[in-house]
Formats: structure tokens, C-alpha cells, sequence
């Protein structure tokens, strides 16, 4: 028997046991998503999947019109709930991030250590008789 003689309405795409089956698969993994991610995405796509089955029982043009609105609606809202889920993301890695920057320790000023060193450096260096950097080779001296 042809696949299309098993379709049961003509504004399902596929047959009604493939679609159960599908509906089944669709709502087991948009449910396993929403409980490892907790979005509200997730579930509006697991409604988006299931409420096509709809047009396996009713085969009106006002039904089927009708689930047609339903799914843009919902795809809609999924791109907004995915925009603004996007964005607190976003928005809590700065957070964490700027957390992060203010609890970490000031950056080291080495510009005083480094003035400090030279002035000392020189000191040593012009100690007159004491110098040790002149005096660290008197054994070549003849």
C-alpha cells in the first residue's frame, strides 16, 4: 500500500502512527532538555511538535488554519524567549566576570620598586673608594 493512501488527513505530512511516534520522540527529548536547561523555549517547542497531531483528527481548513497560526505564534515566542535567554546569559557572565575583576587584587605599582632599585644601584655605584663595583676586580689589578 502506496504511503499516501495511509494518510488519514490531507494537512498531515506523514502517517498518523509516524506521527504519534514523533510526538512521542519530540516531547521525550524537548522534555529532557527543559529539565538539564530550564527554558521556557524548550517546552514552547515540545507544544510547537505536539500540537500538529491535531490535524490527524480534524481535516477542516478552519483547523487546519488555525494550528498554522498557533505554530508561527509559537515560533515567535520561541525566538523571543531564545533572544532574552541569550541575553541574561550574556548579561551573568559580565556579572561574573566584573565579580571576578573586583575581587582580584590590584595590580602591582612596580614603578616605585623600579625607582627605588636605581637610586639604590646608583648609590653603589658612586660610593666613592667603597665603591663595590670597582672593588670587585682588585685582584686583576697589577
Amino acid at each position: 500500500m502506496p504511503v499516501a493512501a495511509e494518510l488519514s488527513s490531507p494537512f498531515a505530512p506523514i502517517p498518523i502512527k509516524m506521527h504519534i511516534g514523533f510526538c512521542i520522540f519530540a516531547t521525550i527529548v524537548f522534555l529532557i532538555i527543559y529539565f538539564r536547561k530550564k527554558t521556557v523555549s524548550s517546552l514552547i517547542w515540545l507544544l510547537a511538535c505536539d500540537t500538529t497531531v491535531i490535524l490527524q483528527f480534524f481535516n477542516d481548513k478552519t483547523t487546519a488554519t488555525a494550528v498554522g497560526i498557533c505554530e508561527i505564534v509559537m515560533l515567535i515566542i520561541i525566538i523571543r524567549f531564545e533572544i532574552s535567554e541569550y541575553l541574561e546569559r550574556r548579561a551573568a557572565k559580565k556579572a561574573e566576570l566584573a565579580a571576578e575583576a573586583a575581587e582580584s587584587p590590584e595590580p602591582d605599582n612596580r614603578e616605585d620598586i623600579e625607582r627605588l632599585m636605581k637610586s639604590e644601584m646608583q648609590n653603589i655605584a658612586d660610593s666613592g673608594e667603597n665603591n663595590v663595583i670597582k672593588n670587585a676586580f682588585e685582584d686583576d689589578k697589577p
